[in-house]
């Protein structure tokens, strides 16, 4: 940390920022904080001696697994129960609810080839999975 000018943060837990604050407050080093849950976001400056540390203010508890998390670097069991749900839901509810509403919705085609990226053809390949 000696050689450093300062930290910027983009960590998926309240664990490892709370770690990384520490160093900064030990080396004297600034840090930006940053982060994303969803669709929201927070950034923190944090100044050694003119503003408080991550670690003086409490997150609120963490109500979901982040996906990096999930994806990345499962280190908990409960990372593993939310990956094993998300893998059956995603099988057994949301395949079977996309099949049905191209079965049942005329306009089906036209909104799955509006979607962003790879997912028509995902969507697509999921429907003939299922139906075909």
């Amino acid at each position: 940390f000696e050689p450093l000018d300062g930290v910027a943060n983009a960590l998926d837990n309240v664990e490892a920022r709370t770690y990384m604050d520490r160093r900064c407050v030990y080396y004297n080093k600034p840090l930006l904080e940053s982060g994303t849950l969803g669709t929201k976001g927070n950034t923190q400056v944090v100044i050694p001696k003119v503003t408080e540390s991550y670690s003086s203010s409490q997150d609120p508890p963490e109500k979901s697994i982040p996906i990096c998390t999930l994806k990345n670097f499962p280190n908990a069991i409960e990372h593993t129960l939310q990956w094993a749900r998300d893998l059956f839901e995603g099988q057994f509810t949301q395949s079977v609810l996309t099949a049905s509403q191209y079965v049942e919705d005329p306009t089906f085609k036209d909104k799955t080839m509006a979607l962003p990226g790879a997912q028509p053809l995902e969507t697509i390949q999921t429907v003939l999975r299922l139906v075909v």
